[in-house]
């Protein structure tokens, strides 16, 4: 039974034809989606995928550009390298065909129709592979439309050289105290 699931999935997994792009972090790319409500459907073959890695600490967030299409989006940790079919899911964890597992960090809303805010604020993320869903909330359709993904980040740094200033300081102010106890 379990060798019939799995030749089953591996059927459906070659049907499906979610696109899976990178993503420059901080960027802009574009795309086109084949229906205005694969987000709400959960159906990958209208949502595109976006991978990115992030180096340091990077505040994120993502905004969408469209016109008068009311879009979701999830971001998760991992890297996303098939098309998970059947399997993904825009409110929480899923792996793909291939056993990669992706955590549901963040969000915009999947269950109502045109609750999309096409803006979605990820915060604070560590460094490390990410993923990012986009797709069409609308709960009807009129067919494709195009958008726009803008990706803004601040990275944050600890500034080292002051640290280093702050401990010599310190360490200054030890051997003056101890000094001053010796007179």
């Amino acid at each position: 039974m379990k060798a019939l699931v799995f030749l089953a999935s591996m059927l459906l997994a070659v049907q499906a034809n979610a696109a899976i792009m990178n993503l420059s972090i901080p960027g802009t790319a574009s795309g086109s989606l084949s229906d205005e409500s694969g987000w709400l459907n959960g159906d990958t073959s209208a949502i595109d995928f976006y991978t990115f890695e992030l180096s340091a600490d990077t505040e994120l967030s993502f905004s969408l550009d469209t016109l008068l299409t009311s879009m979701g989006m999830s971001l998760y940790s991992g890297e996303l390298a098939t098309d998970p079919g059947f399997l993904f899911d825009n409110a929480g964890d899923f792996s793909d065909f291939w056993g990669s597992s992706l955590t549901y960090i963040t969000g915009t809303d999947a269950l109502v129709p045109a609750a999309g805010t096409n803006d979605l604020d990820a915060g604070l993320l560590t460094s490390g592979w990410y993923t990012l869903a986009v797709g069409g909330n609308e709960g009807f359709s009129f067919g494709s439309f195009s958008y726009t993904l803008n990706a803004d980040a601040v990275t944050t740094t600890v500034s080292e050289p002051s640290t280093f200033v702050v401990a010599l300081m310190m360490l200054a102010g030890l051997c003056w105290t101890r000094r001053q106890g010796r007179n």
